[in-house]
């Protein structure tokens, strides 16, 4: 009795060890946003940043519940001893930046605790209208705020994003721009496929900007805040010439007011489109040899070096008259396929009659060099 008393006395101390002490639940923070950019497209503002994919402890966050848009609006201040809010004077920055712009320039941007006293929460995406906010691998907010002062002072908008899981992150980095008033979209925008490219052009927008960005799309695909314009710098003309892909391409013309980030464009203009293809014509033979031989002209020529060489057309033109005094009366092509050979025997041609012909080259896209005639030839009657 006793034995099995003290067996069952060990077993109570091992099944009630000693366990370790709780630890709390790691907090899930999310990591806070470091890309947020804000550009300037006709009269709103468009917010864009990374997806949210990490804690601050470096793990996949799962969980958003919402993110927070936060916005601080600086107004420019009234300027003192009467200068004009709008005069650049001697030792301002480079007077060719908007005046705005150049206003704001000698003012030091907020910090980010000033702001997150000073900020205010626009709006939220909460977590079941994420996805109709992303785009790819970025979100995107729009915002309508007032571009200047109730008395026309330009201001200066700054804004910050905060995700929220199961704990509110930090706010982001701080994009800041100085909106401006621009034009509406150019308009008569047209684009014309000739040899060396699409050649678009388009009426110059009033007031004048810095210049115009070009947009090319797949067609039906309008561009959004990610898409690079076609020209590396504002086009400072209202024409462009590009050089795309083989194909039918959309554009579009926004006028620019900045060269340096953030973007601040117009609208887009209508689309347009064109079909580009290869429109440049294959080099023309050397030279064409007409032989006369019985009942028939032979013609050798040299070959064309063409890459996209498709064969060559034989045209035979006959003349009225004889000697120095045969006028051409009509040309029709020879044969209605393509030649790939460096030869061709015509064998009906009318006895007695004066000929002259012509091969041209042709390329696989349809463009045919110059044709390169012959001199006038007669196959005699009799041999």
């Amino acid at each position: 009795m006793k034995k099995l008393l003290s067996l069952a006395l060990i077993s109570i101390v091992v099944a009630c060890g000693k366990r370790g002490d709780p630890h709390p639940p790691v907090p899930i923070i999310p990591q806070a946003t470091s890309d947020l950019l804000v550009t300037q497209r006709a009269g709103k503002l468009i917010l864009s940043w990374s997806y949210p994919s990490l804690t601050t402890t470096g793990r996949s966050l799962t969980g958003i519940r919402r993110i927070s848009v936060f916005r601080y609006v600086e107004e420019l201040p009234v300027p003192q001893g009467g200068r004009d809010p709008n005069a650049i004077l001697p030792g301002d920055v480079d007077p060719t930046v908007p005046r705005p712009i150049v206003l704001f320039s000698k003012i030091p941007t907020v910090a980010k605790v000033q702001f997150a006293r000073l900020a205010t929460r626009v709006d939220s995406i909460e977590s079941t209208a994420l996805p109709a906010a992303t785009s790819g691998a970025k979100l995107t907010f729009e915002d309508l705020p007032p571009f200047r002062t109730t008395d026309g002072r330009p201001v200066r908008i700054n804004y910050a994003v905060v995700t929220e899981g199961t704990q509110r992150g930090d706010y982001s980095n701080i994009a800041t721009i100085v909106p401006l008033d621009v034009p509406a979209a150019p308009a008569n925008v047209t684009a014309t496929a000739k040899p060396e490219g699409v050649v678009l052009a388009w009426s110059a927008v009033t007031p004048a900007l810095l210049g115009y960005n070009v947009y090319r799309t797949p067609v039906g695909q309008e561009p959004d805040i990610f898409t690079t314009p076609i020209n590396a710098s504002p086009v400072t003309h209202t024409t462009y010439t590009d050089t795309p892909p083989y194909g039918e391409h959309e554009y579009r013309v926004t006028a620019v007011a900045t060269s340096t980030p953030p973007r601040i464009e117009s609208s887009a203009s209508l689309p347009v489109r064109a079909t580009f293809k290869d429109l440049v014509p294959p080099p023309a033979p050397a030279s064409v040899t007409p032989l006369v031989e019985p009942k028939a002209v032979r013609l050798i020529w040299e070959p064309v070096d063409s890459p996209d060489l498709a064969g060559y057309v034989v045209y035979r033109a006959y003349g009225i008259g004889h000697g120095d005094e045969v006028k051409e009366a009509g040309v029709t092509p020879v044969v209605e396929e393509l030649l790939t050979t460096t030869t061709f025997v015509d064998t009906t041609p009318d006895l007695g009659i004066e000929y002259r012909y012509a091969v041209a080259a042709r390329d696989r896209s349809g463009n045919e060099s110059p044709r390169v005639w012959t001199r006038w030839v007669v196959v005699p009657k009799t041999p």
